[in-house]
């Protein structure tokens, strides 16, 4: 995603060359890419000069768009999750949900674009 990030408005990269450059196996950035490109991150674009690019500007894509799109729910503890319902009624789970507000705005806040820099 940085490497498209940096490349923004340049034009597309080959899966190939971002492979080879963040020293990953194809097949595995293929899966990344898959995932990112369901969630409407990055879009591809057929032909010779053909490849991958963001979707929209890396100022508007937030790392918590991009974590999500890998992982899932970030959440540090299942039962933090908003509207979860936990089987148990302990006093922690007011700790993990706090915890997973502070993830998730420090995760908002931070733009593709600032790991580019």
């Amino acid at each position: 995603m940085i490497q498209l990030a940096r490349n923004y408005k340049k034009g597309s990269l080959s899966l190939t060359k971002i492979a080879k450059s963040e020293g990953i196996s194809l097949g595995y950035l293929e899966r990344l890419v898959a995932q990112l490109k369901n969630k409407d991150l990055v879009k591809s674009l057929r032909g010779v000069s053909g490849g991958y690019s963001l979707s929209r500007s890396p100022q508007k894509i937030s790392i918590r768009e991009i974590f999500e799109a890998l992982e899932g729910s970030l959440a540090p503890y299942y039962c933090a999750e908003m509207g979860s319902k936990c089987l148990r009624d302990c006093g922690a789970r007011q700790v993990w949900q706090k915890l997973d507000e502070a993830i998730m705005t420090t995760l908002s806040k931070i733009k593709l674009n600032d790991l580019t820099k």
